[in-house]
Protein backbone atom coordinates (compact mmCIF):
# COMPACT_ATOMS: atom_id res chain seq x y z
CA UNK A 1 0.00 0.00 0.00
CA UNK A 2 1.53 3.38 -0.84
CA UNK A 3 1.17 7.38 0.18
CA UNK A 4 -0.43 8.04 -2.79
CA UNK A 5 -4.24 9.65 -2.51
CA UNK A 6 -4.69 7.47 -5.85
CA UNK A 7 -2.99 5.54 -8.54
CA UNK A 8 -2.96 7.24 -12.00
CA UNK A 9 -2.80 3.95 -13.82
CA UNK A 10 -5.65 1.87 -11.64
CA UNK A 11 -8.11 5.14 -12.26
CA UNK A 12 -7.34 5.52 -15.94
CA UNK A 13 -7.86 1.05 -16.17
CA UNK A 14 -10.94 1.44 -14.23
CA UNK A 15 -12.79 4.35 -16.08
CA UNK A 16 -12.00 2.62 -19.02
CA UNK A 17 -13.27 -0.68 -17.75
CA UNK A 18 -16.26 1.52 -17.17
CA UNK A 19 -17.03 3.23 -20.25
CA UNK A 20 -16.38 0.23 -22.02
CA UNK A 21 -19.27 -1.74 -20.25
CA UNK A 22 -21.73 1.12 -20.75
CA UNK A 23 -21.36 0.36 -24.46
CA UNK A 24 -21.51 -3.54 -23.80
CA UNK A 25 -24.83 -3.24 -22.27
CA UNK A 26 -27.87 -1.55 -24.25
CA UNK A 27 -28.05 0.99 -21.44
CA UNK A 28 -25.58 3.82 -23.04
CA UNK A 29 -27.14 3.80 -26.44
CA UNK A 30 -31.06 3.37 -24.91
CA UNK A 31 -30.12 6.25 -22.52
CA UNK A 32 -28.15 8.50 -25.68
CA UNK A 33 -31.68 7.47 -27.83
CA UNK A 34 -33.97 9.01 -24.99
CA UNK A 35 -31.90 12.06 -24.30
CA UNK A 36 -31.23 13.07 -27.95
CA UNK A 37 -35.29 12.15 -28.73
CA UNK A 38 -36.21 14.66 -25.82
CA UNK A 39 -33.90 17.42 -26.09
CA UNK A 40 -34.10 17.47 -29.86
CA UNK A 41 -37.49 18.12 -29.22
CA UNK A 42 -36.95 20.98 -26.62
CA UNK A 43 -34.93 22.17 -29.38
CA UNK A 44 -36.68 22.30 -32.24
CA UNK A 45 -40.03 23.42 -30.84
CA UNK A 46 -39.39 26.83 -29.78
CA UNK A 47 -36.97 26.87 -33.17
CA UNK A 48 -40.19 26.20 -35.24
CA UNK A 49 -43.26 27.05 -33.11
CA UNK A 50 -42.08 30.50 -32.10
CA UNK A 51 -38.35 31.08 -34.26
CA UNK A 52 -36.49 31.61 -31.53
CA UNK A 53 -32.49 30.70 -32.45
CA UNK A 54 -31.51 29.42 -28.93
CA UNK A 55 -31.06 26.65 -26.70
CA UNK A 56 -32.15 28.16 -23.67
CA UNK A 57 -35.35 25.76 -23.78
CA UNK A 58 -32.25 23.18 -22.62
CA UNK A 59 -31.61 24.87 -19.43
CA UNK A 60 -35.68 24.29 -18.42
CA UNK A 61 -36.27 20.73 -18.69
CA UNK A 62 -33.21 18.84 -19.14
CA UNK A 63 -31.98 19.03 -15.55
CA UNK A 64 -35.03 17.43 -14.98
CA UNK A 65 -34.65 14.54 -17.38
CA UNK A 66 -30.89 13.90 -15.41
CA UNK A 67 -32.77 13.32 -12.43
CA UNK A 68 -34.08 9.87 -14.18
CA UNK A 69 -31.18 9.28 -16.44
CA UNK A 70 -27.79 9.98 -14.28
CA UNK A 71 -29.42 7.73 -11.41
CA UNK A 72 -30.43 5.07 -14.22
CA UNK A 73 -26.77 4.63 -15.31
CA UNK A 74 -25.00 5.04 -11.87
CA UNK A 75 -27.18 2.71 -10.50
CA UNK A 76 -24.82 -0.46 -11.11
CA UNK A 77 -21.78 1.30 -10.66
CA UNK A 78 -20.82 -0.44 -7.58
CA UNK A 79 -24.13 -1.92 -6.55
CA UNK A 80 -23.86 -4.57 -9.32
CA UNK A 81 -19.97 -5.31 -8.11
CA UNK A 82 -21.32 -5.97 -4.89
CA UNK A 83 -23.85 -8.17 -5.96
CA UNK A 84 -21.86 -10.71 -7.88
CA UNK A 85 -19.08 -10.71 -5.44
CA UNK A 86 -16.57 -8.89 -7.60
CA UNK A 87 -16.24 -5.85 -5.84
CA UNK A 88 -14.78 -8.42 -2.96
CA UNK A 89 -11.92 -9.35 -6.00
CA UNK A 90 -11.14 -5.38 -6.39
CA UNK A 91 -10.83 -5.44 -2.92
CA UNK A 92 -8.22 -7.68 -2.58
CA UNK A 93 -6.35 -5.85 -5.58
CA UNK A 94 -3.61 -2.90 -4.75
CA UNK A 95 -5.70 -0.50 -5.13
CA UNK A 96 -7.11 2.91 -3.14
CA UNK A 97 -10.35 3.35 -1.98
CA UNK A 98 -10.29 6.81 -4.22
CA UNK A 99 -8.84 4.66 -7.01
CA UNK A 100 -12.03 2.91 -7.53
CA UNK A 101 -14.48 6.03 -6.54
CA UNK A 102 -12.33 8.06 -9.41
CA UNK A 103 -12.23 5.13 -11.78
CA UNK A 104 -15.92 4.27 -11.87
CA UNK A 105 -16.66 8.16 -11.61
CA UNK A 106 -14.61 8.73 -14.47
CA UNK A 107 -16.03 6.13 -16.87
CA UNK A 108 -19.25 7.51 -16.29
CA UNK A 109 -17.94 11.70 -16.66
CA UNK A 110 -16.87 10.26 -20.38
CA UNK A 111 -20.78 9.34 -21.52
CA UNK A 112 -21.47 12.53 -19.76
CA UNK A 113 -19.35 14.03 -21.68
CA UNK A 114 -20.57 12.37 -24.86
CA UNK A 115 -23.47 13.31 -24.01
CA UNK A 116 -23.48 17.40 -23.71
CA UNK A 117 -20.84 17.28 -26.78
CA UNK A 118 -23.63 15.65 -29.04
CA UNK A 119 -25.58 18.98 -27.93
CA UNK A 120 -23.43 20.91 -29.72
CA UNK A 121 -25.19 19.31 -32.40
CA UNK A 122 -27.56 22.10 -31.99
CA UNK A 123 -25.46 24.94 -31.99
CA UNK A 124 -24.20 24.05 -35.53
CA UNK A 125 -27.45 24.05 -36.86
CA UNK A 126 -28.14 27.39 -35.09
CA UNK A 127 -25.12 28.32 -36.55
CA UNK A 128 -25.51 27.53 -40.18
CA UNK A 129 -29.49 28.40 -40.57
CA UNK A 130 -29.59 31.88 -38.37
CA UNK A 131 -27.20 35.05 -38.63
CA UNK A 132 -24.62 34.03 -36.28
CA UNK A 133 -24.29 38.25 -35.22
CA UNK A 134 -28.00 37.43 -33.96
CA UNK A 135 -26.88 34.17 -31.62
CA UNK A 136 -26.24 34.36 -27.90
CA UNK A 137 -23.34 32.79 -28.35
CA UNK A 138 -22.20 33.20 -24.50
CA UNK A 139 -25.58 31.68 -23.43
CA UNK A 140 -25.77 28.67 -25.71
CA UNK A 141 -21.79 27.65 -24.35
CA UNK A 142 -23.09 28.50 -20.89
CA UNK A 143 -26.26 25.85 -21.53
CA UNK A 144 -24.11 23.54 -22.75
CA UNK A 145 -21.50 23.69 -19.71
CA UNK A 146 -24.31 24.01 -17.50
CA UNK A 147 -25.75 20.75 -18.43
CA UNK A 148 -22.63 19.04 -18.64
CA UNK A 149 -21.94 20.53 -15.15
CA UNK A 150 -25.42 19.23 -13.88
CA UNK A 151 -24.42 15.42 -14.84
CA UNK A 152 -21.30 15.32 -13.53
CA UNK A 153 -22.86 16.44 -10.11
CA UNK A 154 -25.56 13.94 -10.28
CA UNK A 155 -23.64 11.53 -11.65
CA UNK A 156 -20.84 11.45 -8.40
CA UNK A 157 -24.97 11.21 -6.14
CA UNK A 158 -25.57 8.91 -8.25
CA UNK A 159 -22.16 6.55 -7.06
CA UNK A 160 -22.36 7.29 -4.02
CA UNK A 161 -25.81 5.73 -3.85
CA UNK A 162 -24.53 2.82 -5.86
CA UNK A 163 -21.96 1.66 -2.84
CA UNK A 164 -24.72 1.90 -0.02
CA UNK A 165 -25.73 -1.42 -1.23
CA UNK A 166 -26.44 -4.65 -3.40
CA UNK A 167 -29.86 -3.31 -4.62
CA UNK A 168 -29.69 -0.91 -7.82
CA UNK A 169 -33.41 -0.46 -7.55
CA UNK A 170 -32.83 1.03 -4.10
CA UNK A 171 -29.43 2.93 -5.54
CA UNK A 172 -31.79 4.98 -7.99
CA UNK A 173 -33.94 5.68 -5.75
CA UNK A 174 -31.90 7.52 -3.01
CA UNK A 175 -29.98 8.93 -5.86
CA UNK A 176 -33.35 10.37 -7.96
CA UNK A 177 -34.48 11.65 -4.69
CA UNK A 178 -31.11 13.73 -4.18
CA UNK A 179 -31.13 14.80 -7.72
CA UNK A 180 -34.64 15.44 -7.87
CA UNK A 181 -34.47 17.51 -4.47
CA UNK A 182 -31.60 19.80 -5.79
CA UNK A 183 -33.75 20.45 -8.83
CA UNK A 184 -36.81 21.18 -6.76
CA UNK A 185 -35.12 23.62 -3.71
CA UNK A 186 -33.85 26.06 -6.81
CA UNK A 187 -37.57 25.81 -7.77
CA UNK A 188 -39.35 26.67 -3.91
CA UNK A 189 -36.33 29.59 -3.36
CA UNK A 190 -38.26 32.36 -4.57
CA UNK A 191 -41.00 31.50 -2.58
CA UNK A 192 -39.28 31.77 0.70
CA UNK A 193 -38.61 34.57 2.61
CA UNK A 194 -35.02 36.71 2.90
CA UNK A 195 -32.32 34.90 3.95
CA UNK A 196 -33.88 31.35 3.59
CA UNK A 197 -34.44 32.09 0.13
CA UNK A 198 -31.36 33.30 -0.58
CA UNK A 199 -29.83 30.01 1.04
CA UNK A 200 -31.98 27.49 -0.50
CA UNK A 201 -31.63 29.15 -4.12
CA UNK A 202 -28.02 28.56 -3.45
CA UNK A 203 -28.42 24.92 -2.67
CA UNK A 204 -30.76 24.58 -5.72
CA UNK A 205 -29.53 24.24 -9.12
CA UNK A 206 -31.72 27.28 -10.62
CA UNK A 207 -29.77 29.95 -9.86
CA UNK A 208 -26.22 28.09 -10.87
CA UNK A 209 -27.74 27.21 -14.59
CA UNK A 210 -29.69 30.20 -14.98
CA UNK A 211 -26.34 32.28 -14.58
CA UNK A 212 -24.54 30.02 -16.77
CA UNK A 213 -27.14 30.14 -19.53
CA UNK A 214 -27.25 33.56 -19.65
CA UNK A 215 -23.07 33.53 -20.24
CA UNK A 216 -21.79 34.79 -16.89
CA UNK A 217 -19.37 32.62 -15.66
CA UNK A 218 -19.38 32.99 -11.93
CA UNK A 219 -16.72 31.33 -9.68
CA UNK A 220 -19.15 30.70 -7.25
CA UNK A 221 -21.56 28.23 -9.70
CA UNK A 222 -17.97 26.50 -10.08
CA UNK A 223 -17.35 26.05 -6.53
CA UNK A 224 -21.04 24.76 -6.08
CA UNK A 225 -20.91 22.15 -8.96
CA UNK A 226 -17.65 20.97 -7.87
CA UNK A 227 -18.41 20.99 -4.37
CA UNK A 228 -21.22 18.23 -4.73
CA UNK A 229 -18.89 16.55 -6.95
CA UNK A 230 -16.02 16.26 -4.21
CA UNK A 231 -18.75 15.36 -1.34
CA UNK A 232 -20.42 12.57 -3.00
CA UNK A 233 -16.83 11.34 -4.22
CA UNK A 234 -15.63 11.60 -0.66
CA UNK A 235 -18.63 10.02 0.86
CA UNK A 236 -18.76 7.00 -1.86
CA UNK A 237 -14.90 6.65 -0.28
CA UNK A 238 -15.85 6.61 3.21
CA UNK A 239 -18.75 3.84 2.08
CA UNK A 240 -15.91 1.56 0.68
CA UNK A 241 -13.33 2.02 3.37
CA UNK A 242 -16.47 0.42 6.08
CA UNK A 243 -16.37 -2.65 3.43
CA UNK A 244 -12.48 -3.19 3.84
CA UNK A 245 -13.31 -4.23 7.40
Amino acid sequence: MNNRLFQAHAVKALAARTLRSYFESPAAYVTLFVFYLLTGYLYAAPLFLIKAASIRGLIEFVPLLLTFLVPALTMGLLAEELRSGTFETLATLPLEDWDIALGKYLGFAALNLVCAAGLLFYVLVLWLCASPAGLDWGGMLGTLLGLALTGLAFGAIGLFASSLGKNQVMAFVAAFLVCFGLFILGKMAGLLPGGLGTAVAYLGLDSHLENLAKGVLDSRDLVYFASLVFAFLYLTVQRLQTRRF
